[in-house]
């Protein structure tokens, strides 16, 4: 949901601003756009008892990482709480609270703005820098911080939620899946549990299809996130089954498609590769991708179903069922062609497929020339591109080229630091860099094994 423009000017917008208090501002704004703190409470994932004491001014609402949050749960510009614009699903490494300007747009309103600004920044014509997850994400282990926020919530008991709107759990749902897409894990470890907690006590409010949905959608989140740490916890066990269960009454072959695709994986890493393959392939015969005109939904679910049960059949050392499954996926992706951006991201994801499952094969030499074959602009998100430059350094390093993989390292980290200091692939591969002679070609090692917290146990 997105503020209409004229909610800006509303007169109850205008005489908070007049205030000068930032949560007064962000409370005319909440009630301007007809959501409860119920409702903004699970889109940024503070607890409404918080979110209250923000609005109230007892507790001072100053932070930028907090405005920003609430900026994008009410789906405001972010000038109106004082903060410099930012494109959407981007997460800066820092946040500007902006100058005042002098002159602006008189549809924005020139007062409504500065004094905005002058709330949130408390200065006049000057800016204030302030870090976003940069110190964070440095300090804390991702993974930990995971396992423990959705243990939390996996685990119980869920007492502290309350039911959100449909369409308010549906947008908090959307910025939980771009932060996953974006690798910003902390963020995700923040919002998540929530997320499904509301979802939780929406669904026993409202048992219908939809409800539901929503549900199955936030536990199968999870279990993709709990997929990429140490398996040891089993909660990605928890998120699968429960994703199942929600599913089942959703109503959706999608939504149960990749809920039994989650499921598999979670078979397929407690090592059971055959039957995580014949579970991903039962998903990929419930849908519908036949006939003259199929939903290209359903045909790119389907192709990412036999990318998925190929990797089983990777891991159970079977290549030609990997081989002849990866390219039954390519045909679907031919087919996609009237759909450009399904297209781009099956084939792009079977590239990633080929280059995993050679890796997995003990062919590194295959795996490198695939990763070669497909530049990283080719691919839609920054998950899926750290993910490639993953799976990369691993058929690097299998093939004997540690400095090759410790560059290609720093370049994911780079790219998404979150995904290079959360997966517990990244963080065995560095421990056995730490452990070869040429440690010449690869300075910084022992920084980028502290970041990604490498230990000899590993």
């Amino acid at each position: 949901m997105t503020a209409s423009k004229g909610i800006w000017r509303t007169d109850a917008v205008a005489a908070a601003v007049a205030t000068g208090a930032a949560g007064t501002i962000a409370r005319a704004l909440r009630e301007a756009n007809g959501l409860t703190l119920a409702d903004v409470a699970v889109r940024c994932g503070y607890s409404i008892s918080a979110l209250s004491r923000m609005e109230t001014g007892r507790q001072p609402l100053r932070d930028v990482e907090t405005l920003r949050r609430i900026v994008d749960a009410l789906g405001v510009p972010a000038f109106l709480l004082g903060l410099a614009e930012h494109r959407p699903g981007t997460t800066p490494t820092t946040t500007h609270v902006a100058r005042v300007e002098t002159s602006t747009p008189a549809d924005e309103g020139d007062t409504m703005r500065r004094r905005a600004f002058l709330a949130a920044a408390g200065m006049t014509g000057a800016s204030l820098a302030l870090p976003h997850q940069a110190t964070a994400v440095a300090s804390a282990d991702p993974a930990a911080v995971l396992t423990q926020r959705l243990g939390d919530v996996l685990l119980g008991p869920i007492t502290s939620a309350e039911p959100a709107a449909l369409a308010a759990l549906d947008r908090a749902l959307h910025i939980a899946q771009g932060d996953f897409l974006a690798c910003r894990y902390l963020d995700l470890a923040h919002r998540l549990p929530l997320v499904i907690a509301a979802a939780e006590a929406t669904s026993r409010e409202s048992d219908t299809p939809a409800a539901q949905g929503l549900l199955a959608t936030a536990y199968t989140l999870a279990c993709r996130v709990l997929t990429k740490v140490d398996s040891s916890s089993g909660l990605e066990w928890i998120a699968a089954d429960r994703a199942m269960r929600a599913a089942a009454s959703a109503e959706d072959p999608l939504i149960s498609a990749e809920a039994q695709r989650m499921m598999a994986s979670a078979v397929r890493r407690a090592g059971h590769y055959d039957r995580a393959r014949t579970l991903t392939l039962a998903a990929a015969d419930h849908l519908t991708f036949t006939g003259p005109a199929p939903a290209s939904a359903h045909m790119a679910m389907h192709g990412m179903l036999y990318c998925s049960a190929s990797y089983a059949a990777a891991r159970a050392g079977d290549r030609d069922r990997a081989a002849e499954l990866l390219d039954d996926a390519a045909a679907t992706a031919q087919r996609l062609v009237g759909d450009p951006l399904r297209h781009k991201a099956l084939t792009a994801n079977i590239v990633s497929h080929r280059v995993s499952t050679s890796y997995l094969l003990g062919d590194a030499g295959t795996a490198l020339r695939h990763a070669e074959s497909l530049p990283l602009s080719q691919i839609p998100t920054v998950e899926r591109r750290a993910r490639l430059l993953v799976d990369t350094a691993l058929a690097a390093a299998q093939w004997d080229k540690p400095g090759y993989a410790y560059r290609i390292l720093v370049e994911a980290e780079r790219l998404a630091p979150g995904e290079v200091r959360t997966r517990s692939a990244v963080r065995t591969l560095v421990t056995d860099l730490m452990a070869v002679r040429q440690q010449a070609g690869m300075p910084g090692l022992a920084r980028l094994a502290r970041r990604v917290h490498a230990t000899s146990d590993n």
